[in-house]
């Protein structure tokens, strides 16, 4: 047990050795400005908080995967969130929304930094997982927000997060399908080829997790010279277990569905 008024303990993190010492509040909580390592296929847990009210409020988290027992990529399971919010654009159709109050940001060594975000109260599937061995995260609150809920102070963030290893990433790591060579200085892009002679599966980054927002992903499909009096041509099928809903602009008999594309 932790005496009362001293530390937090957090699974997988960071606990106070020496209780007798006085305890300095800092600016952030003690799980902030850190980097955090674990070993491969153990879950641990973090929960961050602002107790000391102070804005705007400044996280920064960093989960390394440093290979062999400590694994190769990352996954994050956002379990809560709840931090700002997202405000619709009305007005212009071709301008997308802002987070206002608050926001996430996660990006990855080596990759683009896209500067996209997220805000509002996630629900659903929330599983991150990881291109690189290295994630951050950085949460942003700039003013107190309301009460909302079970969430006394409008703000709630608990991570569970696992280092795995490649071998054990079966989705993402299945030699018999090939994802095509990433465009150089692209976060996504992708080229195909050749694809009558191996299975070429295009994928979300990311996959099978949630993917990056503020991202566009472009794939090249292309089909070398084909045999003489032959011409090539280029199928793409989706199984429908894969399939998801795009929502679109309804039209007049179509107001109660979403288009499958």
């Amino acid at each position: 047990m932790v005496p009362a008024g001293q530390a937090e303990a957090y699974r997988g993190g960071f606990t106070r050795k020496n209780f007798n010492q006085p305890v300095a509040y800092p600016k952030a909580p003690k799980t902030c400005n850190r980097t955090l390592h674990g070993e491969a296929g153990r879950t641990y847990e973090l929960q961050i908080q602002n107790p000391h009210g102070v804005y705007p409020f400044v996280c920064h988290l960093n989960f390394t995967a440093t290979g062999g027992l400590y694994g190769d990529i990352v996954q994050l399971n956002l379990a809560k969130f709840s931090i700002g919010k997202f405000v619709e654009n009305y007005h212009d159709v071709k301008q997308h929304g802002e987070c206002t109050e608050g926001f996430m940001t996660i990006s990855e060594q080596g990759l683009p930094n896209l500067d996209g975000r997220w805000c509002g109260t996630a629900s659903g599937y929330t599983i991150y997982y990881s291109e690189t061995k290295s994630v951050n995260v950085t949460l942003r609150l700039d003013k107190q927000p309301p009460a909302s809920g079970s969430v006394s102070n409008g703000f709630e963030f608990r991570l569970i997060y696992k280092f795995l290893r490649h071998s054990d990433a079966k989705l993402r790591n299945d030699n018999r399908i090939w994802n095509g060579d990433l465009v150089p200085g692209s976060y996504c892009n992708r080229n195909f080829y050749d694809c009558d002679k191996r299975t070429c599966r295009i994928r979300s980054p990311n996959y099978p997790g949630i993917y990056p927002r503020n991202l566009t992903c472009k794939y090249y499909i292309n089909h070398r010279a084909p045999p003489s009096g032959l011409h090539a041509m280029i199928v793409l099928r989706q199984p429908d277990g894969h399939k998801l809903n795009m929502k679109e602009q309804a039209t007049h008999h179509e107001a109660n569905n979403r288009i499958l594309r």
